[in-house]
């Protein structure tokens, strides 16, 4: 039979071992960030509830800007270590290249071929000497644009003339051939 001694609840119960939220918590919360902590593990770790932390951001401003900038910097260290290992993957396909093996027709493996990426090649060129190896873009933009007060019917009329489809106002027709002289 159990006895009432050890059927005893604890007094204090999960929200009073909560921590409140202080300046002091936030640095720590920072810090975590900053040494490259997810973001809710690194709220948790200091035993406060994501959406008390989040609750207090928005009360304070200033700690939301200093949370951010934390976010930033943990994520910009993550990101260097991912774009080095993404080039040095970019070398070795495009410069280095890689053995692919050769079968004969009854399927025995007769050698090696090395292969290259011609695509993971023109992306190292591209960032390596952009002024050369960049695309540019090749659109032809006319900027001969005229801006005047006449009307509609008056505006018809002079297209009209320059498409020889009337006559010139001025005296003479006018044909294609002097129109575009």
């Amino acid at each position: 039979m159990l006895q009432p001694s050890s059927l005893q609840v604890s007094k204090t119960s999960v929200l009073a071992t909560k921590r409140k939220f202080s300046n002091a918590l936030f640095d720590r919360v920072v810090k975590n960030l900053i040494h490259g902590s997810d973001t809710h593990p690194a709220i948790e770790k200091e035993g406060i509830s994501k959406s008390l932390f989040y609750l207090e951001l928005t009360k304070r401003p200033e700690l939301a800007h200093r949370f951010k900038d934390a976010q930033y910097q943990r994520d910009k260290v993550r990101n260097a270590k991912r774009i080095e290992s993404a080039e040095a993957e970019l070398h070795r396909r495009g410069v280095d290249g890689w053995d692919e093996p050769v079968f004969d027709i009854k399927g025995n493996h007769c050698g090696d071929k090395r292969r290259f990426s011609d695509a993971c090649l023109i992306f190292m060129l591209k960032s390596l000497k952009p002024e050369v190896f960049a695309d540019k873009p090749q659109a032809l933009v006319q900027t001969n644009v005229s801006i005047s007060n006449k009307s509609e019917a008056e505006i018809l009329a002079g297209w009209r003339v320059q498409l020889g489809a009337a006559p010139d106002p001025a005296g003479g027709t006018t044909s294609v051939s002097s129109a575009s002289e």
